[in-house]
C-alpha cells in the first residue's frame, strides 16, 4: 500500500515582475501624445489670439491725462512719472505679444512644415504648397530681427 501525498499546500502566486519606471503606466494611450497637425495649428492659433488681445490690455487704461488749469510743478512731474509708468506697461506688454506672436506663428510653421514631410496621403501639389508655406513663416520668423544697414 501506499502512503498518501501531502495535503496539497497554498498554491504560490506568481511573482508580478517589477514595472520599470521607464514604462508607461496601464492604459495610457501613447497615441494621445502624438503630433497631431490639427493640434500644433490650434495651439498656434490660440497663442497669436492671446497675444492680440493681451496687447490691447494697454489700450484698456490709456495714457495718463495731462493735467489742466495752471499745472504746478508737482502736478507736472507726477504727470511725468505716470507717463513714464504708462510708456514702461506698453513697453512690456508688446514685448509679451511679439513673444507670443512669435511662438504661434513658430507652431503653426512647424505644423506645415512636418505636415508637408511626412504625409503621403495628400497630393503632392498640396505637400509643396504646405512645404513653401511653412518656409515662408519660418523665413518672415527669423527676417523679423535682421537688420541689413
Amino acid at each position: 500500500m501506499q502512503a498518501l501525498p501531502p495535503p496539497p499546500g497554498p498554491a504560490a502566486q506568481p511573482v508580478p515582475a517589477p514595472v520599470s519606471p521607464y514604462q508607461p503606466a496601464k492604459g495610457f494611450d501613447k497615441a494621445s501624445l502624438s503630433y497631431s497637425f490639427e493640434r500644433w495649428l490650434m495651439i498656434g492659433i490660440i497663442l497669436i489670439l492671446a497675444a492680440a488681445l493681451f496687447s490691447e490690455v494697454v489700450t484698456m487704461w490709456g495714457p495718463p491725462d495731462v493735467p489742466s488749469d495752471e499745472p504746478t510743478l508737482e502736478d507736472m512731474s507726477e504727470y511725468a512719472s505716470d507717463l513714464d509708468g504708462f510708456n514702461d506697461l506698453s513697453r512690456v506688454v508688446t514685448s509679451l505679444g511679439s513673444m507670443l506672436q512669435t511662438v504661434g506663428l513658430g507652431l503653426i510653421g512647424y505644423a506645415l512644415l512636418r505636415e508637408a514631410h511626412s504625409s503621403h496621403h495628400e497630393h503632392t501639389a498640396l505637400r509643396v504648397t504646405a512645404l513653401i508655406l511653412g518656409v515662408l513663416v519660418i523665413s518672415n520668423l527669423a527676417a523679423r530681427s535682421l537688420n541689413l544697414v
